[in-house]
């Protein structure tokens, strides 16, 4: 049964003032606890029912002064609050002070009476104002809601308000914002959740600019939700330690803050940090998250890659632009690769301009999705491109997440439904990474969005209309996997409309100019000026690099962050025990080692000679004339110049 202080009625508050204009206590739970305290303290401060005490108000100049103190208030909240004011035109919002003076007024101006007048420069500290929701606020720490009889001293005022605090990482307060608006309005909730989001927003981009540069996993038990306010966030250094978990991602976790900083991600995923990693080197990427008590679901993102939430009337999906790094001029891609496969990638570059879809196969850490990035952006348009781990989502999230869903398709549905990631590529380019692991049902669906052109949400009839390029990759040879009855031959066909073998590392011309200019990036990405011995060179060119340039630029990074500030020269000497055995001793594995080096390095100087012979006899047929040989060869004639060197 409902107790009546539940209900927050004007017969319930009227009745409890009446008790105190009386002289008598209120009875236990006549009023809502925050509010019950409240009067009790505005009491101990001697205000009555139908005191008019005076105000402070700030004049012009502390006013200027006040918010000159709290710039950094300002300037973080300001533009978001006014979006959300033209939102709820008819309301009044307020950016406060932590001791409850005005800083700005937005939207409406309310007038309590003729005395009152809500705005910039007041103070509405309980102990002059008595019962109100910023004050409130501030003292409980937390949401509160104060409707217009609730108000101790303006009991007949038109108006109710919602108020919450906004704390900083280490959970001190920042300010406060309060939203008021129309006493007569039927569900006052609604604003006090618009109020929780707007806070929970702002204190996102807190999170957002302290921990831009790191990684960032956003937890929450539900998909649609994990790109909204409510999600929990936890920032990672580069070796997986947690540096920050914010109080959603600590209620979620089931575990303190406190307890969780300082402990590898590790302890609490069971998954090695480096294969999360390797899932999500470039770009975000969904995880499930087994962890005790039930399934959640998270996106781990690359420093620089996530983003805060956007509010309801912000818009929904913007498509970011890839950082500069992951768009490399195809050409420059290509350079060194071994000229057939060089031709192939153009061939694909004009393939998917056309229309026709493009198969990736390359072994682990060979660059697939940089690839397919600079395939897009080798298309010239500002369009969006949107990729899609296939294997790094469990079956039951993948489907969701590349089909979307309808308005309650199940259990934690956001209110009007998900788009999809093949709708959000609608007009662009859409990347199904790894889709060798996409489950045999799956792969039955996605055939026939692809060959009708349209997609059905989860629970939904509609159908929508799509558009978009396709470019799938996979480390798995596709055509072997049809054979084994593990992936679809029709689908196989569907994809395949040009495949690109990427070359592995040691495939590639010129290696030590790509490890010179590959570390040169790295110097400027960590502020640091080391250069590389040609003795290290020469070891790093000769290894067999099975992990590629993965393998490659995480050795490489790691010898630089771990480099002694004094140091101005990378030697063997400089790396960690472990690499210097692996650059001095051949390859361990179950066969014969030598006898693998040997093979691969005769297969890949094999290939280099025929590719050379070829360019000499293309050379002849053109009588000495570089340029020309170099345009019939497709490749530049610098390029042409180095490998006949």
């Amino acid at each position: 049964m409902i107790s009546r202080a539940a209900l927050r009625t004007s017969d319930v508050i009227r009745q409890a003032r009446e008790h105190l204009l009386r002289g008598h206590q209120l009875p236990l739970g006549m009023l809502d606890a925050c509010i019950d305290r409240s009067w009790q303290r505005c009491m101990e401060h001697g205000l009555q029912p139908g005191t008019r005490p005076e105000l402070p108000r700030l004049d012009s100049g502390e006013l200027r002064t006040q918010r000159e103190t709290h710039r950094r208030l300002i300037e973080l909240a300001d533009l978001l609050i006014r979006r959300v004011a033209e939102d709820l035109r008819g309301c009044q919002l307020l950016l406060a002070t932590p001791d409850a003076t005005v800083l700005k007024s937005y939207g409406q101006r309310f007038v309590l009476n003729d005395r009152f007048h809500i705005g910039a420069g007041i103070n509405l500290d309980e102990r002059w104002f008595g019962t109100n929701a910023p004050a409130l606020a501030l003292i409980e720490r937390a949401p509160v809601l104060v409707k217009s009889c609730e108000h101790l001293l303006f009991p007949d005022n038109p108006v109710s308000c919602v108020a919450a605090p906004l704390l900083d990482l280490n959970g001190d307060c920042l300010g406060l914002i309060d939203l008021t608006f129309e006493a007569d309005h039927p569900r006052p909730e609604i604003f006090l959740r618009r109020v929780q989001q707007l806070t929970g927003a702002l204190e996102q981009r807190l999170f957002f600019r302290h921990y831009q540069q790191h990684w960032v996993l956003q937890v929450h038990a539900s998909l649609a939700e994990l790109d909204s306010v409510s999600c929990g966030l936890v920032a990672l250094n580069e070796t997986g330690l947690i540096l920050a978990v914010d109080s959603q991602a600590a209620q979620w976790l089931g575990k303190a803050s406190a307890a969780l900083i300082g402990r590898h991600i590790e302890e609490l995923l069971g998954n090695s940090w480096k294969e999360i990693c390797r899932q999500c080197e470039s770009c975000s990427a969904l995880l499930g998250l087994p962890l005790t008590g039930g399934q959640l679901v998270g996106r781990l993102n690359p420093p620089d890659q996530w983003q805060p939430a956007a509010l309801s009337n912000e818009a929904s999906v913007v498509p970011v632009s890839p950082e500069p790094s992951l768009c490399r001029d195809l050409e420059a891609l290509v350079e060194e690769w071994p000229m057939a496969l060089a031709r192939e990638a153009r061939r694909a570059s004009r393939a998917l301009e056309v229309g026709l879809p493009v198969l990736l196969q390359g072994k682990t850490g060979t660059g697939k999705e940089q690839l397919a990035r600079a395939l897009h952006t080798s298309l010239g348009e500002q369009r969006p491109f949107v990729a899609l781990n296939c294997a790094a989502l469990p079956e039951s999230l993948i489907e969701a997440e590349l089909f979307g869903y309808g308005e309650g398709a199940f259990t934690g549905a956001r209110k009007g439904g998900y788009s999809g990631r093949l709708v959000q590529a609608n007009g662009g380019t859409l990347m199904l990474d790894e889709i060798g692991d996409m489950p045999l049902a799956l792969q039955a669906r996605l055939l026939r969005v692809l060959q009708e052109r349209v997609v059905t949400p989860l629970g939904d009839h509609r159908e929508v209309p799509i558009d978009c390029r396709v470019i799938a990759a996979s480390h798995r040879d596709l055509e072997i996997l049809v054979t084994a009855g593990d992936f679809r031959e029709d689908l196989y066909y569907r994809l395949a409309g040009v495949v690109v073998e990427l070359p592995t590392l040691n495939e590639q011309g010129d290696l030590a100019g790509q490890i010179h200019e590959r570390w040169a990036s790295l110097c400027r990405r960590h502020g640091r000026h080391l250069v590389l011995d040609e003795t290290l060179v020469e070891r790093l060119t000769a290894y067999l690099w099975p992990g590629n340039w993965r393998e490659l630029e995480h050795c490489l990074e790691a010898a630089l962050v771990g480099a002694e500030p004094e140091c101005q020269r990378l030697t063997m000497e400089g790396l960690s025990p472990r690499w210097q055995r692996k650059l001095t001793q051949p390859m361990e594995s179950g066969v014969d080692s030598t006898a693998t080096s040997e093979g691969v390095c005769n297969g890949s100087q094999e290939l280099r000679e025929m590719e050379r012979a070829h360019m000499v006899r293309t050379l002849e047929a053109h009588d000495g004339n570089m340029t020309a040989a170099a345009r019939a060869l497709g490749i530049s004639r610098s390029t042409l110049y180095r490998r006949l060197g």
